[in-house]
């Protein structure tokens, strides 16, 4: 079977529109999930049960039933109660919600990494918890997160296929939709798995450049 270039080429707008989309909802998700993991992980780590308690039954919750179930619940649940919020909005929220509970899960393996017998000479030579935390814990902490970190965000890319199921006009979305008018399923969805290994790329090449700059500099 030949791939049709110059009639895909006449569908490309449509793919490129999709992947702004994608970006868009992809940052976003992306900053929100390392912004609510890592206050997750650190109540996880706080050692007071009012806190370590409802922090791992969002991490189970969250990592033990399916996207796609959240998505609907979000999505058509609020709807049905008045809550109804956009199709956007409700990818938005699913996949931070989701993608926070891996990262939080992340960021507490990375910390409680770090040998305690540095935290201990930390506090032996008078510096304050918060001292201890920013010049011992973080910076090693966050070498160890990394890799685990840049595969989460390629996750969270991927993942922003299933919002489709509700209508978000990402990049798969467009596929479908190009694909169900014109019958070009082969052409136009072989595009879009490129689309994807392009951002995924991109994504990869960029954490493990600034890994290398951000272990050069320490």
């Amino acid at each position: 079977m030949s791939i049709d270039l110059s009639f895909v080429a006449r569908f490309l707008p449509g793919l490129l529109a999709g992947t702004l989309i994608t970006l868009e909802l992809s940052g976003l998700a992306i900053t929100a999930a390392l912004t609510l993991g890592m206050v997750i992980a650190l109540a996880a780590l706080s050692g007071r049960k009012v806190m370590t308690l409802p922090a791992g039954a969002f991490v189970q919750c969250m990592r033990n039933t399916p996207l796609l179930v959240q998505l609907y619940l979000i999505y058509f649940g609020l709807g049905m109660i008045g809550l109804g919020l956009s199709a956007f909005l409700s990818g938005l929220i699913a996949l931070t919600a989701q993608n926070a509970a891996y990262i939080a899960e992340i960021y507490r393996g990375g910390l409680q990494s770090v040998s305690r017998t540095q935290i201990e000479a930390g506090k032996a030579l008078g510096m304050s918890r918060r001292d201890i935390f920013e010049l011992i814990e973080l910076p090693q902490a966050f070498m160890r997160v990394v890799p685990p970190l840049c595969n989460q965000f390629i996750q969270i890319i991927k993942d922003t296929s299933i919002v489709s199921a509700i209508a978000v006009g990402e990049l798969m979305h467009q596929g479908k939709m190009l694909s169900e008018r014109t019958a070009a399923t082969y052409e136009i969805f072989i595009m879009v798995g490129l689309f994807y290994l392009v951002i995924t790329s991109i994504v990869t090449f960029a954490t493990r450049s600034f890994e290398r700059r951000f272990a050069i500099a320490h």
